[in-house]
């Protein structure tokens, strides 16, 4: 039975995700729309959003081993710029969920 995990992944010290980032922008729709993603953003060092601390999820899996290796087939993580020892996973259940939906992304997913 699949799992919604609320997940934290920490960039490593002093990496720059610049140059990678387009490509992992890229494919967040297609994470979206196969339904493994229901939620996924930066987060920051700093409140103006200025210097990148990692990344959020919302995903569905059957396992947290099987949250690991999604992490792990992402291009931030194949260019050595996601710390994988410091990620944090918890299962969770949502109350609610407003949706923010990104171009590409199949709207018709998050309609109640």
């Amino acid at each position: 039975m699949s799992t919604e995990y609320n997940v934290i992944i920490f960039d490593k010290p002093n990496v720059d995700r610049s140059e990678v980032r387009p490509y992992h922008f890229s494919q967040i729709p297609g994470a979206f729309n196969s339904g493994v993603v229901k939620s996924a953003g930066a987060i920051y060092h700093d409140e103006s959003k200025t210097k990148f601390a990692g990344s959020a999820f919302h995903l569905v899996a059957d396992s947290k081993e099987q949250v690991i290796d999604f992490l792990k087939r992402d291009i931030y993580y194949e260019k050595g710029i996601w710390d994988i020892e410091s990620v944090i996973i918890h299962p969770i259940g949502l109350a609610a969920r407003l949706p923010k939906v990104l171009d590409g992304v199949n709207e018709e997913l998050y309609k109640l």
